[in-house]
């Protein structure tokens, strides 16, 4: 028999799994650097005759060019014209730092260091010659170089905190940290006292072992801002990290003299019972902290992503973050985000159908989430509701018309309504939206070959069958079902049993299976072979299934055991799902085709 136990696989990705996001930056010339490279030098090189009126008309006509080509992104021609600039004119600095800007992205760091040390030296007073060369020799590890490089720029321009942070980043590179914090301090004498610079400052002195001088830095930043009691979390995390309780208790306490009620006071507590076992009192403030409306959501969204890794292997884990997660909706009713992600929680108990109502209350106030949409239609899939996952991946397919997988859940709702000949166009026109996903693709031609062969379009059928296959080629569900279909058609019966041999060999005591191969050997004549199969199906889960049932019958009556025949079928006919013939078979105690 077919078996669809799983008319959709989709892996669970939670909305909370998005929120750990990591930042990546990188480097891009300035405004300014771009303005200063637009003109080429009009004089040559010092030692050098001045160019003819010729040479310049030439060189700005190359130089226009080139830019052009480089901001239709054809890199390659642009490099061609600046090194014809630079032939005309070697002292062109604007063309050798333009080569090297082409050269740092394409990688070729060799000749991007030799353009823009030739740029820097015939300029030596450009900044953003300066600027680019010294992130250059960052980007190819060459530390000293780098320090030299914003060490001189940060003395020229010793107000310029940009360069400041430059040459601290070079010196760090380098290890030398308590040089770093020299620049540090000098910065914060500029700027006054800041909370990312007394952060930073903190890191690098606990770099050096020295927990005093960075508890120093977050008194620091108390001193500047006592009322501020997120900077007295900072001092008791420190202590926390640093396995110094008592000082962090101290701190806790400081923290209760401002602000008893604050949710940093709870948060500051939970996190000292959990590190002094108390694990019970720990998820009680936890819990309070949660409930507080004060607690800025963004710092509720990071608690509980760190729950992610934990919650599967540890029960006890789950039941907090659900717990969390459920507060967090419950004292944020109208936060979309905060809805989704108990929805997630929930989904991961498989308590689907509360899960559904989240999803569905958040989306009502941001529809513009793709991943809650998936989500909610994931949860509809599990609970079979295919006539909600229809309006949901309808309405889904107007918002996001270029996602596969909500194609592929309308698919499957409108095969499932009975409206075949729109599912295989659906199915169709998702399938050509897959990109680098052939575990999505087997979902497609699979669903496809099912609706075909109710449309008794077998060829079409078969051909999205046998491309399922070639992608996964031991899938046994996909290898049962074309095996079954094969036996009903009575058609490469060959192949129809070694198809349903190999899904009985990958997925043993499956009852759907066992009948499958049971029906296909009866199919072939060899009866008594199809009586053990049945046999096993009927032992495994299908004593109340009506395909399973009549088909034992049916083996019996050609073992002509007709009594034990009869019995099976009046069975089958009680449990349901049976073949059009089996109120015959009863009346006239005979198998029927």
């Amino acid at each position: 028999m077919t078996n669809y136990s799983r008319f959709l696989r989709v892996s669970f990705l939670p909305f909370a799994s998005l929120l750990l996001v990591f930042a990546i930056s990188s480097c891009k010339p300035s405004e300014k650097a771009t303005q200063s490279a637009k003109a080429p030098a009009t004089t040559s090189p010092k030692g050098k005759k001045q160019l003819t009126e010729e040479e310049l008309i030439n060189l700005k006509f190359l130089f226009v060019n080139a830019t052009k080509e480089r901001a239709l992104g054809n890199d390659d021609k642009a490099a061609e014209l600046f090194a014809q600039c630079i032939r005309i004119d070697g002292g062109n600095h604007a063309s050798m730092y333009e080569l090297a800007r082409i050269y740092a992205e394409k990688r070729k760091l060799t000749d991007a260091l030799f353009f823009a040390r030739s740029a820097r030296q015939l300029d030596p007073q450009n900044e953003w010659y300066r600027i680019f060369l010294g992130n250059l020799y960052m980007s190819a590890k060459k530390g000293p170089e780098a320090e030299s490089e914003f060490s001189s720029l940060y003395k020229d321009h010793p107000r310029n905190l940009d360069y400041a942070f430059k040459y601290a980043s070079a010196l760090l590179f380098n290890g030398k940290i308590q040089e770093a914090i020299k620049v540090y301090d000098k910065v914060e004498d500029e700027i006054g006292i800041s909370a990312d610079l007394s952060v930073e400052k903190e890191r690098l002195w606990l770099r050096l072992g020295k927990v005093d001088k960075a508890a120093e830095e977050i008194e620091k930043l108390i001193a500047s801002d006592p009322k501020n009691i997120k900077h007295y979390s900072l001092l008791v995390e420190l202590y926390q990290v640093n396995n110094m309780p008592e000082k962090a208790y101290e701190s806790i306490q400081r923290m209760q003299g401002i602000d008893a009620g604050s949710p940093y006071v709870m948060l500051a507590l939970a996190e000292y019972y959990r590190s002094t076992n108390q694990k019970e009192k720990s998820f009680e403030q936890l819990k309070l902290a949660f409930g507080n409306k004060d607690l800025e959501t963004d710092l509720k969204l990071k608690i509980i992503t760190s729950y992610m890794p934990l919650v599967e292997s540890s029960p006890e884990m789950m039941d907090q973050a659900t717990t969390l997660s459920q507060i967090f909706a419950e004292t944020n009713p109208e936060d979309a985000m905060a809805l989704a992600i108990y929805a997630d929680f929930l989904t991961m108990n498989q308590k689907y159908e509360e899960a559904a109502k989240k999803y569905e209350a958040s989306l009502l106030i941001n529809n513009k989430t793709f991943i809650v949409w998936q989500q909610l239609l994931i949860c509809q899939s599990q609970l079979s509701d295919f006539p909600a996952m229809l309006r949901t991946s309808t309405e889904a397919l107007t918002l996001f018309p270029d996602q596969s997988i909500v194609y592929l859940f309308n698919g499957i709702s409108l095969s499932q309504s009975d409206r075949h000949e729109e599912a295989v166009s659906i199915l169709n026109a998702g399938s050509k939206l897959v990109v680098d996903n052939d575990f999505q693709l087997i979902q497609f031609y699979s669903n496809l070959a099912d609706n075909y062969n109710t449309l008794k379009k077998y060829e079409e059928s078969d051909a999205n069958f046998d491309k399922a296959l070639k992608l996964d080629p031991r899938d046994p569900l996909i290898l049962n079902n074309y095996a079954y279909y094969l036996s009903v058609r009575k058609v490469n019966l060959e192949k129809a049993e070694s198809m349903s041999k190999l899904s009985n060999e990958i997925r043993p005591d499956q009852a759907s299976y066992e009948d499958t191969y049971g029906w296909i050997l009866f199919e072939m004549g060899k009866y008594n072979d199809a009586l053990i199969w049945l046999q096993k199906a009927l032992d495994h889960g299908g004593s109340a299934n009506g395909t399973i049932l009549e088909h034992m019958g049916d083996v019996l009556f050609k073992l002509n055991r007709n009594t034990e025949a009869l019995d099976y079928w009046k069975r089958a006919k009680e449990a349901g799902d049976t073949s059009d013939k089996i109120d015959q078979k009863i009346k006239d105690q005979k198998f029927y085709e």
